[in-house]
């Protein structure tokens, strides 16, 4: 019969063994989730199929490597995935001019474009409940749309794209094909979005369907807002005249391509002001006027309080 001292020494080893099977198995759990890690990075970077693409970028982008007992000391973050899934899509379609590129001495993962040497492009995710992530140009930190993996949605912001490729670029000497090699890129991430997966996209000005109807931050416009735009075209040699479509005014600025702004709201309700663009092609945007008529884009900045594109108010302040 064993003594007390026999049992001290069995409790123990016991106690040791139960320590060190706990260390193992968490070892093992820790390797098995970089295994399933590397699982999804072979999925991210070689696979053809789309949605077994967009499937790996979203658990990817949640994704935790490091557990109690493995971390690993080189690894992306989870923003960086958006940046992959993007240019993999991108390739998939033959757009390569969002080049990624990682900084120096760290992981990080960030796109440049060869038309804007001087700028940097990256996502934001969401920390919040409402998950997803912004795409930013990080020196000005203009957020040009928001994206969300699971939910299908992308929403592009108007007013980034004002300041960030008028404001910053145009204005200050950057030539219009060199922004409209940038912008023709990230409308086609969301064309590929919507084509390939039925995301709900949200183009913004940048939408280029005569059916699009911008609506104005003021919902209640100014009469000597649309005042200043008869001057204004009087001067360049354009007629400004009544629009077809009620309350307002249109422009011809090329045969064929009309601009309207005009009171959409419905019999009895409160005004809404709108701006619509309308072209045999269906090719030209709001935004494709201010890079390319100088005059209406002095109009628009002008009166930019009033003006303003609005986007999507869930997602942008």
């Amino acid at each position: 019969m064993a003594n007390n001292t026999d049992k001290q020494m069995d409790t123990a080893t016991l106690s040791t063994h139960g320590k060190l099977s706990t260390f193992n198995e968490g070892l093992k759990k820790g390797l098995a989730n970089g295994e399933k890690f590397t699982a999804l990075m072979d999925q991210l970077i070689d696979t053809t199929d789309g949605e077994t693409l967009l499937a790996a970028a979203q658990q990817l982008a949640d994704f935790k490597l490091d557990t109690a007992y493995v971390t690993f000391p080189h690894q992306y973050q989870n923003a960086d995935y958006y940046l992959i899934f993007m240019s993999r899509l991108l390739g998939m379609h033959g757009d390569e001019q969002a080049v990624l590129n990682s900084q120096r001495h760290t992981e990080a993962l960030y796109h440049v474009y060869g038309a804007l040497t001087d700028y940097t492009f990256l996502y934001q995710v969401v920390n919040n409940g409402n998950g997803g992530a912004y795409y930013r140009e990080q020196t000005t930190g203009e957020n040009l749309f928001y994206i969300h993996l699971e939910r299908r949605l992308l929403r592009f912001n108007s007013s980034a794209f004002t300041n960030l490729f008028i404001n910053k670029l145009l204005l200050k000497g950057t030539g219009v094909d060199q922004i409209n090699t940038v912008l023709a890129t990230l409308i086609k991430f969301g064309h590929c979005l919507q084509d390939d997966f039925g995301f709900n996209v949200d183009f913004n000005i940048l939408d280029v369907a005569n059916a699009a109807k911008y609506e104005l931050r003021s919902a209640n416009l100014d009469r000597a807002i649309v005042d200043k735009l008869f001057v204004s075209a009087a001067k360049n040699e354009h007629m400004l005249r009544n629009s077809q479509q009620g309350h307002g005014a249109q422009i011809e600025l090329r045969a064929g391509l009309t601009v309207d702004i005009f009171d959409a709201a419905e019999a009895g309700g409160s005004q809404q002001w709108v701006l619509t663009v309308h072209d045999p092609d269906q090719a030209v945007s709001w935004f494709d006027v201010l890079l390319h008529f100088g005059f209406m884009r002095d109009w628009y900045l002008e009166n930019i309080d009033s003006l303003e594109i609005k986007a999507d108010p869930l997602v942008f302040a």
